[in-house]
């Protein structure tokens, strides 16, 4: 009996350090996971409204020319429109290196993206004058990235898949090693 109970109490106490073991690994990993979903969501944001930005100034270009001197007409200088479009291109690249690219959804956002940056360039060589469909090409990629953040945060809420495996694994191991006790300590 005392050495059945040494034997059940080594098996606890093992299933316990793995738990433990894939707890801090899997914790770790949704850690990392968070930070990937927040700097996605950073440079979304960054590449939404860069965008978004230029393609007001470019509208308001085409509506008030060049020339004004009325800062409400011009959005920006030349050298500040310059700036935007280099941040929302350093943006851009930085979510299509996040990005996975065997992942259906991933892939769409990126196709959008480089589909909002088609027509922006479009608009520019026209000068401005066909602002509406940037602006809603801009919008379909923000309502394309709304599903991939969710998706992510849910994996980060539910854990990871050996997490998951090995908490169902613990509490499997655990109820029979109850139950050998119980049926030890009543024989």
């Amino acid at each position: 009996m005392p050495a059945l109970l040494t034997v059940l109490a080594a098996v606890i106490a093992g299933a316990v350090s793995l738990v433990a073991l894939t707890l801090g690994k899997e914790q770790k990993v949704s850690e990392f996971r968070q930070a990937w979903i927040d700097a996605l969501r950073l440079d979304l944001a960054t590449f939404l409204s860069s965008a978004r930005a230029f393609a007001r100034a470019m509208q308001a270009r085409s509506v008030h020319g060049t020339d004004s001197l009325d800062p409400a007409k011009v959005l920006f200088s030349f050298d500040k429109a310059g700036e935007i479009r280099l941040a929302a291109a350093e943006a851009f690249y930085r979510i299509k290196l996040r990005l996975n690219p065997d992942e259906a959804s991933h892939q769409d956002l990126l196709r959008l993206m480089k589909q909002a940056i088609i027509d922006q360039n479009s608009d520019l060589q026209q000068g401005g004058a066909s602002n509406r469909d940037v602006i809603a090409a801009i919008d379909r990629v923000a309502d394309a990235a709304s599903p991939i953040l969710k998706a992510e945060w849910e994996r980060v809420k539910n854990g990871e898949r050996p997490y998951r495996t090995t908490r169902k694994a613990a509490i499997v191991v655990l109820a029979a090693a109850l139950l050998a006790f119980v049926v030890l300590w009543f024989r």
